[in-house]
């Protein structure tokens, strides 16, 4: 039987973050990882790829309704909710700047 491709994937990514942070990270790569806490042990990165395709960018991603998130295959309103979550923070963030 062949070993998995993808298994360590995860790691992978983390410690390249750790060790780059977002330097040569795509955007589908950076809404995978998103991904990750939302979605427990399940490779996300075709979601990612579909995200991306559905909605034009990691942005219009995270300014997308969750209604029309969860109208993705594979996104549940638990996902949409973390999304949507982490695009009220970056705002918020932002505007204290």
């Amino acid at each position: 039987m062949a070993d998995n491709p993808h298994k360590g994937h995860r790691a992978r990514m983390k410690q390249q973050f750790l060790e780059n942070g977002l330097d040569g990270f795509n955007d589908h790569q950076v809404l995978e990882m998103l991904l990750f806490y939302a979605i427990a042990q399940k490779d996300t990165n075709e979601l990612a790829h579909r995200l991306i395709d559905r909605f034009g960018g990691l942005s219009n991603v995270l300014d997308a309704e969750p209604r029309d998130l969860c109208d993705v295959n594979g996104i549940s309103e638990h996902t949409a909710t973390f999304l949507t979550f982490v695009a009220a923070y970056l705002t918020a963030i932002t505007r204290k700047r």
